[in-house]
């Protein structure tokens, strides 16, 4: 299996002639559970890729969410590499709620979602990014196996499956946006990188064009995430479509987010080389 931490990786598939490094791990994610979210895996399978999509019961901000019906054509998708995540009863930032509505919120969300689907549920997303070292705890105590966050500017799933990182967030952010996410989400020359690569660039397609080439030129992966609503109110679907289609001319290997941190947290096989 494909481990994101820089080892070369045999495949049977060529790579582009100037690039020699291992395959391009990439997975997506899309949050908020909004009708577009069909839209986006219509795309997805147009391209043969993945993505994974945490969806509340329930929006209290008002926005839509997903009929039941609409949630189980998304689970039954004709394209098999689509997951779907937990994110909260109600689309709230458990930071602001006690230890016990913030689990009910948890637990009622993973429950509605298992009984519609009629399979486990075992990924979750931070409403807002918003975590700590408690609500951490309860989402893994109602039985989550990993959580992403919003962190960008990373290549790599990082060492907690609790603290999943990303690379980007598709929407045409300013560098400013780009600086403070950096700051916020500690310093490392890894990701330093990835934020000089997209900082002065003209537009969010060459950004991310120029963070996925960054990832492959360095044995990295690539996480992309959204919300289909966006997608809708800044008119961003044909900037999807044409990333899709770069990234399959990279000759990337597209997963779910849970396979990508199985991926990342697998030991090294034979298949591995140094």
């Amino acid at each position: 299996m494909v481990k994101p931490s820089g080892a070369r990786y045999l495949m049977g598939s060529a790579m582009p002639k100037e690039c020699d490094t291992s395959p391009l791990l990439v997975t997506t994610s899309w949050d908020d559970g909004h009708p577009a979210d069909l839209r986006v895996a219509d795309l997805l399978a147009k391209h043969e890729a993945s993505g994974t999509f945490y969806i509340p019961n329930m929006n209290a901000e008002g926005r839509p969410v997903m009929q039941r019906t609409e949630i189980r054509r998304l689970g039954e998708h004709q394209f098999r590499h689509v997951e779907i995540g937990g994110h909260t009863r109600d689309h709230v930032s458990l930071t602001e709620l006690a230890p016990d509505a913030a689990a009910q919120q948890l637990i009622s969300n993973k429950q509605w979602l298992e009984d519609l689907l009629g399979r486990e549920v075992i990924g979750f997303a931070y409403v807002r990014g918003h975590h700590n070292r408690t609500v951490r705890r309860l989402v893994r105590d109602a039985g989550f196996r990993y959580a992403r966050t919003v962190t960008n500017l990373s290549d790599a799933a990082g060492p907690d499956c609790y603290q999943i990182p990303t690379t980007m967030q598709f929407f045409p952010h300013t560098d400013n946006i780009y600086i403070r996410n950096y700051l916020s989400g500690g310093h490392s020359l890894r990701r330093l990188a990835l934020l000089r690569a997209v900082l002065g660039k003209r537009g969010l397609q060459d950004r991310l064009y120029r963070a996925a080439e960054l990832c492959l030129r360095r044995g990295g992966c690539f996480h992309i995430w959204g919300h289909p609503w966006e997608l809708n109110e800044y008119d961003l679907w044909d900037e999807l479509d044409r990333l899709l289609a770069h990234l399959r001319h990279l000759h990337a290997q597209f997963v779910t987010n849970g396979a990508f941190w199985t991926h990342a947290s697998a030991p090294a096989t034979p298949e591995l080389v140094p």
